[in-house]
């Protein structure tokens, strides 16, 4: 599959967002990199591709 490579875009996260993806983080031993995974995916297979 050919698609564009884009940057982090961990930059665009609200502050306590990621304070809340951090202590997440340390609950479940996931990366927050994985979490955003995670919800990328879900996002796309609700709306659609």
């Amino acid at each position: 599959m050919s698609y564009t490579r884009y940057s982090w875009v961990g930059n665009r996260i609200a502050e306590e967002d990621m304070a809340a993806l951090y202590k997440r983080k340390k609950a479940t031993r996931k990366t927050i990199t994985a979490m955003v995974a995670e919800a990328v995916s879900q996002y796309v297979r609700e709306v659609g591709k």
